[in-house]
């Protein structure tokens, strides 16, 4: 959770105002069905320390109604890891049973899918998450 706080934090000051939808020409989103509904995310991507670190949210960067939170990091063989989901204040993280397929991991883009079911991380259903895929232009901060 530490990890999460720490890269949104660096996005909320570095980047509130660099992100952009697919739609704006930017090419930098992430989408998925949760349950079977689907959800289109803006995403902010940022390398640091030669992992990189996606944040996504539905509404605004402020006051988001969703967010994403996932990590591609080289040493887990580009695989998506640490992904966290909120809505409503319900978080849930990823258990063991989360699959990826990171297509591109660059300096300048991040690029891939995902599927899984989500644990909350205190009472309450599991989330499916579906025909995920996220396309990321990335900013350096090393």
């Amino acid at each position: 959770m530490k990890k999460v706080f720490l890269f949104a934090s660096a996005i909320a000051l570095t980047l509130s105002l660099n992100s952009c939808s697919k739609d704006s020409g930017g090419g930098s989103s992430a989408s998925m069905k949760v349950d079977g509904t689907n959800k289109s995310f803006k995403t902010i991507a940022y390398s640091l320390g030669g992992s990189t670190y996606v944040h996504g949210y539905i509404g605004n960067i402020e006051t988001p109604t969703e967010t994403i939170d996932f990590d591609v990091d080289p040493g887990t063989g580009d695989k998506v890891s640490s992904f966290t989901y909120e809505i409503d204040g319900g978080d849930f993280y990823t258990p063991t049973t989360f699959t990826s397929n990171v297509t591109t991991n660059s300096a300048s883009s991040a690029k891939g899918s995902f599927s899984g079911t989500l644990e909350p991380f205190g009472a309450g259903a599991n989330k499916v998450i579906t025909d995920g895929k996220f396309s990321c232009s990335v900013t350096t901060g090393e």
